[in-house]
């Protein structure tokens, strides 16, 4: 079997195993395993030369119609549709050769989260769609209200800082699952009306180590005034009987999604 023909097998043997765009070097750890004599410096001009929408390359008699590439080092078959595989594998994780191993681990971690995603419930906000994620729930006590905090007062304040304008609080806390250490941009919605849009480089860091739990320092000047207005601004409306839910894109374009959806929209809680 010819080197061109290996590729195009080893292109549908990844994608049958779901594994959805696929990198460079899974193709070439493919071809390696069936034909071991086949180096790297071999393999990636055939890549090249199969690849609808990348310039150059060896082509053979398969011609350039059996692999699109998605983003620098990232590929798909040629017809996939991928739009939301898209925008969890953007190229920006491969503009440095010598990441090449974390933006493997990542674009692992992509395909993992997208597996777990793929039957959650959509919401469409503009062009994106948002996967549902969690209603946000404070920890209530016994009596099944929720419960309250004032971490400000277990802060050692020597210097006299003052409180910043949400510093005051009270404060809530609440947390999502653990595992969705994720590049987003994530919206807060109650019901239907969409209270709030940010952005993360770590979805479950940003809600369980941030909003869901206001540490004594960020209530002071130069601590984190996002997260205790937004903290408190959930414990009131969640305190009114209103369900709050939270929404994710995940996305390597987090900063421009945010921007863009945020000017868009102007959200009630996001401050223009």
């Amino acid at each position: 079997m010819s080197i061109w023909k290996i590729v195009e097998q080893c292109a549908k043997e990844l994608m049958a195993n779901g594994i959805s765009p696929f990198t460079r070097v899974d193709i070439i750890k493919c071809v390696q395993q069936k034909n071991p004599s086949y180096r790297p410096d071999s393999i990636n001009p055939i890549i090249q030369g199969l690849t609808d929408n990348l310039k150059g390359g060896a082509q053979g008699a398969v011609g350039k119609n059996i692999l699109h590439s998605v983003g620098r080092g990232l590929f798909v078959l040629v017809g996939e549709n991928t739009e939301i595989r898209k925008q969890v594998t953007s190229d920006s994780y491969a503009q440095n050769p010598r990441i090449e191993e974390q933006h493997i681990a990542h674009l692992t971690l992509a395909k993992k989260l997208l597996d777990r995603l793929s039957n959650a419930p959509i919401h469409k906000i503009e062009n994106y769609d948002f996967f549902f994620i969690d209603e946000i729930e404070p920890d209530k006590g016994s009596d099944g209200q929720i419960l309250t905090f004032m971490p400000q007062d277990r802060f050692d304040n020597p210097g006299s800082i003052p409180l910043h304008k949400y510093g005051n609080g009270p404060f809530c806390r609440f947390k999502i699952q653990n595992s969705l250490n994720y590049p987003g941009v994530y919206a807060l919605m109650d019901t239907e009306r969409l209270l709030y849009i940010g952005e993360c480089i770590d979805l479950s860091s940003r809600y369980n180590m941030g909003y869901g739990n206001i540490s004594p320092r960020n209530c002071f000047e130069g601590g984190q005034p996002t997260n205790c207005r937004i903290n408190n601004l959930i414990l009131l409306a969640k305190s009114e009987g209103s369900t709050i839910s939270l929404w994710f894109l995940p996305t390597s374009n987090n900063k421009g999604i945010e921007s863009q959806l945020r000017t868009s929209l102007r959200p009630s809680w996001n401050r223009i």
